[in-house]
C-alpha cells in the first residue's frame, strides 16, 4: 500500500478531502487490478476450453485409430488362418506370408502413432490441469492482496476520523468557555476603567 501525505486543517487532523480522494484512488486500483485479473482468468478458462476440445479431437481419432487397429488384427488373424489352411500349398502359403509381412510395417506405424496420441493427450490434460491450479491460485493471491489493502485503508480511515474527531471535541469545549472568557474579559475591562476615572479625578 503506498505512503500518502494528508494535509492538514487549522484545527488538527487531516483534510477530509485528502482521505477521501485517497480512499477513492485505492478503490480504482483495486478495481482495476480485479478486472484485469478477471481478464485473465476468463482468457486462461478460454485457453483450457480450447485443450479440452483438442484433447476430445485426438480421443475422437484415437478411437477411430482403435477401430481400424481392430480391422487390421481381425485382416490378419483371418489372414494367418487361411495360411494354415492352406499350408500344404506352398506357393500360396508364401503369398500370404508376404501379405503379413506387408500389414507389419502398418501395425508397427500405428502403434508409434497411438503412443504419440497418448503422449499428446497427456501433455495437453497435464498443461489444462497446470493453468486452471494458475488461475485458482491467482485469484486466491488477488482475493488476499485486495482483503489485506482494504483493511490497512480502513485502519487509516478509522485512525483519522477518531483523531480528527478528537479535534473537534477540543474545539468544541473551547468554544463552550469562550463566553466565559469574555465575560471576565468584560469585567476586567469595567474595572480598568474605574481605575482610570479614579486616576484622572485624583490628578485633576
Amino acid at each position: 500500500m503506498e505512503n500518502n501525505t494528508f494535509k492538514t486543517v487549522t484545527f488538527g487532523g487531516f483534510a477530509k478531502q485528502d482521505v477521501i480522494d485517497y480512499i477513492e484512488k485505492n478503490a480504482r486500483d483495486s478495481a482495476a487490478v480485479q478486472e484485469k485479473l478477471r481478464q485473465e482468468n476468463e482468457s486462461l478458462k478460454a485457453e483450457v476450453d480450447a485443450l479440452r476440445l483438442q484433447v476430445d479431437g485426438l480421443r475422437t481419432r484415437l478411437d477411430a485409430m482403435d477401430v481400424e487397429r481392430s480391422r487390421l488384427t481381425a485382416e490378419l488373424e483371418r489372414e494367418t488362418q487361411r495360411r494354415q489352411e492352406l499350408e500344404p500349398l506352398e506357393p500360396e502359403a508364401a503369398r500370404l506370408s508376404e501379405e503379413v509381412e506387408r500389414l507389419r510395417p502398418d501395425a508397427e506405424a500405428y502403434a508409434q502413432f497411438r503412443e504419440r496420441i497418448g503422449a499428446i493427450e497427456c501433455e495437453a490434460r497435464k498443461r489444462a490441469a497446470d493453468l486452471e491450479a494458475a488461475s485458482q491460485a491467482q485469484m486466491r493471491r488477488t482475493v488476499e492482496t485486495f482483503r489485506a489493502q482494504y483493511q490497512a485503508l480502513m485502519h487509516t480511515f478509522n485512525s483519522t476520523a477518531a483523531h480528527v474527531t478528537g479535534e473537534l471535541r477540543k474545539v468544541e469545549v473551547n468554544l463552550t468557555q469562550l463566553p466565559r472568557a469574555m465575560d471576565q474579559a468584560g469585567v476586567e475591562l469595567k474595572e480598568l476603567e474605574k481605575l482610570l476615572e479614579q486616576n484622572s479625578g485624583q490628578n485633576g
